[in-house]
């Protein structure tokens, strides 16, 4: 493979956090290279309460879930912010709103601190951390490292044992504890997906200036002292891949988790450094390294033969459904299928974070022979969701549900009628690709059209699903970004208070249930369990999962 070029090298070091960041510089602000610190007037964080009252109130789906199963009322949580507005600073207040609105446990319901765009940074350091075995004994391991790392003893393999002092499992745990997640697994799972590249657009910056992290080697003896290496926090800017879906045509019919996404793309900046310089360019098709099937659509799909002790299977990884046309991307997928082995087919999913809802329910038509019914969403039986449904300007996203809003309201229902988003009969256009058995790997990071794609291999009978933990992510709902939610209250001519400049929002508009044999299940806070649990093992998060493959096989060989 072509090594990555000297500018890729130097996007991959970045930029010093202090440099990006003029909060954390102790140098004139005005010579940061990144944004301007956002600081709100007392006024515009009354009206960042007053929009989000609203929100919570007029739109958000999950409302009352939220409130049954964590017994957390975001509307007197608002209240009590906006008391508190005279004794905090403008840094503290938004950091208080985004605990409040970070306590909903919804991924897909977020403040944005800075405008969300591809150009934004990404605070890194040059190293991956993984876990393997049980939730309750979890030991923490580096599996990747960039070029950057300053210590030659810092190499893929070292046991984590401190962070800043603090044991790492400690650690890990109070960072989860500021991010969403509706199990305690999901919001490790988050918290380990983010610890060492965190979206600046999405997150907080770290507090800290450095981390000094606490290691050991497997093979080091018991008496012998941690080792300690310190790294300076860098800003990077991953950027998007020439075929990333560009928020315009799938504008209010995506379901996916941005934090996740944006950080996976930091991971390939990071650790396949030549793999995000090509998705940069127009895409041709390229294979992503030795074994692996040439495909147009690297970033999204991979596709391979791996031989175990039971034989040799397919192996499909789909990274995300972040795609810009997903009928190419159903093609591509179909080809790659016909070219895998028909003994059995791994499907993996974990750490997907979802996309566009019709480039996930495209694909089961792939696997079976059977009639695919598209996951259902529903609207909250509000006012206002049903002045915003019947608008005119806003016919085209919600036009179906509007009579069925209306009669909720009239009922006394929670919700709309659970209508379909994506098209019936393009689920159902294409011929089969695959005829052999399949198992689909999942975890808490599967989130959002991951958890869509996995519930719909169970419910359509594809094949059995295998979970890295408890469950997917949790993720259920068709997520609505700031600017389409203010264009539909424009639409539906009802006022929306004020958002300050440099503050953004995502919002769970309608909620997902499942279709075929679970119809109706609902997918938020509770994810797609495995008919399988599998722990990972050492082996696997240092040798490229081998043990899980020698298992998810064992299952594809036995029937």
């Amino acid at each position: 493979m072509t090594p990555p070029s000297r500018a890729a090298v130097r996007a991959r070091a970045g930029s010093s956090l202090d440099d990006v960041v003029p909060s954390r510089a102790t140098a004139d602000p005005a010579a940061a290279e990144g944004p301007e610190p956002v600081v709100l007037t007392v006024t515009q964080q009354h009206d960042l309460v007053d929009l989000w009252t609203t929100l919570v109130t007029d739109v958000y789906v999950h409302y009352g879930q939220k409130r049954a199963l964590y017994g957390y009322d975001a509307l007197r949580a608002l209240a009590a912010l906006r008391r508190d507005i005279p004794f905090v600073d403008p840094a503290g207040f938004l950091r208080a709103l985004t605990a409040v609105v970070n306590r909903l446990r919804d991924q897909h319901t977020q403040l944005f601190v800075g405008a969300p765009g591809a150009d934004a940074y990404v605070a890194a350091l040059p190293f991956l951390v993984e876990s393997f075995g049980p939730y309750t004994a979890p030991t923490f391991v580096v599996t990747k490292t960039t070029d950057e790392v300053p210590d030659p003893a810092f190499a893929p393999g070292v046991r984590l044992t401190t962070w800043n002092a603090v044991p790492f499992t400690r650690a890990v745990d109070l960072f989860a504890d500021t991010l969403t997640g509706g199990r305690p697994d999901a919001r490790r799972a988050r918290a380990l997906e983010t610890l060492t590249q965190r979206p600046l657009a999405y997150l907080p910056p770290p507090d800290e200036l450095w981390v000094d992290v606490g290691y050991r080697h497997p093979d080091d003896p018991p008496a012998e002292g941690d080792r300690t290496a310190r790294f300076g926090w860098r800003a990077i800017r991953p950027e998007s891949a020439v075929t990333a879906d560009d928020r315009v045509g799938a504008r209010t019919r995506r379901a996916i988790d941005v934090v996740g996404e944006s950080a996976r793309r930091a991971r390939k900046l990071l650790f396949a450094t030549e793999l995000w310089e090509r998705d940069r360019e127009v895409a041709q098709p390229r294979a992503k390294g030795s074994g692996w099937l040439r495909t147009s659509m690297a970033d999204a799909v991979a596709a391979r033969s791996v031989t175990t002790s039971r034989g040799t299977f397919g192996y499909l990884r789909l990274w995300t459904f972040d795609v810009r046309q997903p009928g190419r991307f159903a093609d591509e997928v179909a080809r790659l299928l016909r070219r895998l082995p028909a003994t059995g087919l791994v499907v993996d999913l974990r750490s997907n974070p979802g996309g566009v809802v019709d480039a996930a329910e495209r694909l089961f038509q792939l696997f079976t022979d059977r009639r695919i019914e598209p996951a259902r969403f529903a609207c909250r039986a509000t006012p206002a969701m049903a002045d915003i449904a019947e608008a005119d300007g806003n016919g085209a996203d919600l036009a179906d549900w509007a009579g069925s809003l209306r009669a909720a309201l009239d009922l006394g229902e929670e919700f709309s009628q659970h209508l379909p988003l994506a098209d019936p009969e393009l689920c159902n256009g294409l011929r089969r690709a695959y005829r052999g058995p399949v198992v689909a790997v999942v975890d808490a990071t599967t989130y959002s059209c991951g958890d869509l794609f996995a519930a719909g291999v169970v419910d359509h009978g594809i094949g059995r699903v295998v979970a890295v933990g408890a469950a997917t992510g949790g993720g259920g709902a068709n997520v609505w970004a700031g600017d389409d939610v203010q264009y539909a209250y424009h639409a539906a001519r009802r006022p929306l208070p004020p958002l300050p400049p440099g503050i953004g929002f995502a919002v769970a508009v309608r909620r997902m249930v499942r279709s075929g044999t679970s119809a109706g299940l609902a997918i938020e806070d509770v994810g797609v369990a495995g008919e399988e649990r599998y722990d990972m093992t050492e082996r696997d998060v240092v040798d490229g999962n081998h043990d899980l493959l020698e298992h998810c096989t064992a299952l594809l060989a036995d029937g």
